[in-house]
Order: C-alpha cells, then structure tokens, then sequence
C-alpha cells in the first residue's frame, strides 16, 4: 500500500527535477550571442522537429507563466524570488514546495519510521520539507547579494572611468554591460538600461534596481545617483564618493570578519584538534605507564 504512495511522488519529483535543470539549461541561452541564438531557438518548427526536449520545455515554461497568472498576488515570494534573479515563477516555487513537503515524509518515514514515533516523525518531517525550499532561496539570495557587493566597486569605478570621459551615464551602463562578461550585476544594469530606453525616468530605473537587489549598498548607489541628478552636481564625483565610500565599508567588513575569526575556530580547535594532539602527546605515555605497571 505504502508504494502506490511512494512511487508517484518519486516519479513526480523525478520528472518536476529533470524539467527545472532543462529550464535552467534554456534561461543561460540568451547569454549567448545573436548568431548561437538564432540556431537555438526554442520556437524555430525545424528545432522542434528536430529536438522534441526543446518543445516540451517551452511548454512547460508557458505552463507555469499562465499559472503564474492566475495565482493571486504573492508579494512576499514574488520580492524573494526577485532578490535571487528569480530563479523561478511563484507557481513552480509553490510546486517546489508541495513535493518537498510530500516528499520528505516519505523518505523520513523509509529510514527513521522505526526509531521515532509516527506522529512526532510526521510533523518534523513535513515541517522540513516545507523549510527546505525556503533555506534553498535564501542560500540564492545570499550567494547573489555577495556576488553584487564583490563586483560593485568595479563596476562603480568602471562607470566614473566613462562619465570622466565625457560620456553619458547611460551610454556608460550600456558600455560596461557590453564590454564586462555576464553577471548578476551586469543583468541588473543591462535592465536599467532597457528600462531607460522604454521610457522611464533615470530615477525609476534606479530606484527598481534598488528594490531588486535589495541591499544597503545598492540603495545607497541608487538614492547617491538620484540625487546628483536631481541637484545637478556631478555624476563622476558622486561615483568617486560611492567607490570610496563601499571600499571603506569592504575594508571594514572585512577586519570584523578577521576579528571573528579566532572565536569562530574555538570549537574546530576544542572538539578536533585538541582531542588529536592529547592523543599523540599522551598515548606513548599512557602505553609506558601501562608497561610499566603491567611489569611491576
């Protein structure tokens, strides 16, 4: 009885793994250049023909953005989807969810079903499963927002570079998009710039950039470049500053992180090390003693 339960879940947590990594496959295509993107492209009939894969990835792509639609507003997974480069839509994030939570029971239930109660075991096990998706998005929020903070000061000095030169702050975001490889800040710039050429204020663009990322360096970039522009001072100082100002706060962060090091090895040292070295130092005298002993 309990393998007509396991066995669908497994099987559909097989297939939802197998189409989330083909998802992430065709998401890094348009990284790629005009000319790979034209042979790639999802929609081309010989492609279809000819990779039925490609097919069903799009229609599962298309699937999950019309349930996308019809949810109802989550706003609280859609802004942490959004601060990891939204990875995926809140329909597949919420599926992600329900198997996780189907699926850990299971296999809880498989390996610990005759140790622990059913009860207890059932309610940890679910609550586990429930947590896991959550602890995956902010493992991606947290790896992004350390990628953006590393490359900022680049990326801030690059722009001042081009602003000194004469160029237009814009035309200088779309330089160094165009000229540095793809990153996460790149993309979040390359979108600034897309949504500059739609229309929209130099203000609203950064102030989006801003609530996507949502970090304190980055709001503080956003609010500096916002000011600027409505005072009129100079863009290429108030770069200057906001280079200085992040590297400063780098340098800091990290001589905290350097401060807390010693404490942070206090346990490796107690549980691993010292166990390792009192019996190298002490086991020749404990093995004497004992010889000693054994022939008085």
């Amino acid at each position: 009885m309990i393998l007509l339960v396991i066995i669908p879940i497994l099987v559909g947590l097989s297939v939802y793994l197998v189409m989330y990594q083909l998802k992430v496959i065709a998401d890094e295509r348009p990284r790629l250049s005009p000319e790979a993107m034209m042979d790639l492209n999802p929609y081309s009939p010989a492609l279809s023909r000819s990779n039925p894969t490609v097919t069903m990835v799009s229609s599962f792509n298309r699937r999950m953005r019309s349930w996308d639609a019809k949810l109802p507003k989550l706003t609280f997974i859609s802004k942490r989807l959004m601060r990891a480069g939204n990875p995926m839509g809140v329909a597949e994030f919420l599926l992600f969810t329900v198997l996780a939570a189907l699926f850990t029971p299971v296999l809880s239930f498989i390996f610990l079903g005759n140790i622990m109660a059913k009860d207890t075991l059932l309610m940890v096990s679910i609550g586990l499963g429930i947590l896991i998706p959550q602890l995956w998005l902010n493992g991606r929020i947290s790896k992004r927002q350390s990628s953006i903070r590393k490359e900022l000061p680049m990326i801030i000095d690059l722009l001042n570079l081009c602003v000194s030169g004469g160029m237009d702050f814009m035309l200088a975001v779309n330089r160094v998009v165009k000229d540095l490889r793809q990153s996460d800040l790149t993309r979040e710039l390359a979108e600034v710039y897309r949504q500059t050429q739609m229309g929209k204020g130099r203000a609203e663009a950064l102030r989006n950039l801003a609530a996507r990322v949502d970090m304190q360096e980055m709001h503080s970039f956003a609010r500096t470049l916002i000011q600027a522009d409505r005072m009129g001072s100079s863009i290429a100082e108030a770069l200057r500053i906001q280079s200085e100002e992040i590297k400063t706060k780098r340098f800091q962060r990290g001589e905290s992180m350097a401060l807390k090091a010693p404490i942070k090895l206090l346990f490796p040292l107690f549980f691993f090390i010292l166990p390792a070295v009192i019996v190298i130092i002490g086991g020749p005298i404990m093995l004497q003693f004992t010889r000693t002993k054994i022939g008085f």
